[in-house]
């Protein structure tokens, strides 16, 4: 879970460091792009995750092959929003059903794994997981911006972080719950 978590507020620190341009949209797609850019910022951040180096490489990978569309934007004086459109891969999904095969096998021969053990076969299966899986998370969130300093500056919220991440924060607070 904290694996989990600092994943994602790497990705969100990482996105959310971008500046913003002259326009909401183009702020926006601008700080996309550099996120799309940026893997060695954040495996740089959170190092291994305890899943292994190929499972944390294509994790990040994966993550950073996004794809968005841009639609409707409405402009105010210091707020907008950009209609956006976040396609990519279920990483919540992908997460639950790499844990639920670790813990049946886990259950199914308790106490014959080590903790290095442990995470080579959580690893394991989550590069199993993610080599299966298909772009086939599509969520369509309402993005806010603030202009700051006359640049247009991306907001952070939960529903697009959670987009951006394939439900990747779903999937974290459904193991806290």
């Amino acid at each position: 879970m904290k694996k989990i978590s600092v994943l994602l507020l790497t990705f969100c620190l990482v996105f959310l460091c971008a500046c913003g341009k002259n326009s909401p949209s183009a702020a926006l797609k601008a700080d996309l792009e550099d996120a799309k850019s940026d893997s060695e910022a954040i495996m740089n951040d959170i190092g291994q995750a305890g899943f292994g180096e190929e499972a944390t490489d294509e994790l990040i990978n994966k993550m950073l092959e996004f794809e968005y569309k841009l639609g409707e934007e409405k402009v105010g004086e210091k707020k907008a929003t950009v209609e956006t459109t976040i396609t990519t891969y279920p990483f919540g999904d992908i997460l639950k059903n790499a844990v639920d095969s670790f813990t049946k096998e886990a259950f199914e021969n308790p106490g014959s794994m080590n903790e290095k053990e442990a995470s080579e076969l959580l690893g394991k299966l989550i590069t199993e997981e993610l080599n299966s899986a298909k772009k086939s998370y599509t969520k369509t969130v309402t993005v806010t911006l603030s202009k700051e300093d006359k640049q247009w500056v991306v907001n952070e919220s939960r529903e697009f972080t959670n987009a951006l991440t394939g439900g990747l924060l779903d999937f974290s607070n459904a193991l806290v719950e």
